[in-house]
């Protein structure tokens, strides 16, 4: 930025010298006779003259620099009151929602280990494993939340050093969270 400035304040002094070395060269009037060719000779601007224009060009720029802070401020305070009326809506909400699920009759979330059946295509099919990891923690039905599933190899084949293959190894799924009632 102040660079920028740097910049413009030596376009602006160069401007200005140009603009006052032209200004001195006066038109010739309209009545008189055509006088004898002289040779203007320019003449640079007042070391006063100079500096007054940088000077006005450093005041409007601060000026300017100065409104802006000033605009910033005002708009991260309003945008500050208005995230802490959201955050304060958002507490609000939750409350309510906590309010609701502990309204919910028998209602529970629990954690184990049930293996999936598999499906006749192959799948696995988890249905029954909610149910038995419901009724294991006294619960009567449930639903599955979390599904692991793993790629279980014999102990034998990882002693040995050979790679897993499709013959020896299989994909295991299991509840490992349901939602119980």
């Amino acid at each position: 930025m102040i660079a920028a400035m740097h910049r413009t304040i030596m376009v602006v002094a160069l401007l200005a010298s140009a603009s006052l070395a032209s200004a001195q060269d006066p038109a010739a009037p309209l009545n008189a006779a055509p006088a004898a060719p002289q040779r203007a000779v320019p003449t640079l601007p007042t070391p006063q003259e100079t500096f007054g224009a940088i000077g006005r060009l450093i005041d409007q720029s601060i000026s300017s620099v100065g409104a802006g802070v000033n605009a910033g401020v005002k708009g991260a305070g309003e945008t500050l009151g208005a995230t802490t009326n959201a955050a304060g809506e958002i507490a609000k909400g939750v409350g309510d929602a906590a309010g609701t699920v502990a309204r919910l009759p028998a209602t529970n979330i629990v954690s184990g280990h049930e293996l999936c059946a598999s499906a006749p295509n192959g799948a696995p099919d988890c249905g029954g494993a909610s149910e038995a990891l419901c009724r294991s923690k006294g619960f009567q039905r449930g639903n599955s939340l979390d599904i692991t599933s793993a790629f279980k190899c014999p102990a034998q084949m990882w002693r040995e050093g050979r790679a897993p293959n499709a013959q020896e190894c299989r994909d295991e799924s299991f509840v490992s969270r349901a939602f119980c009632q």
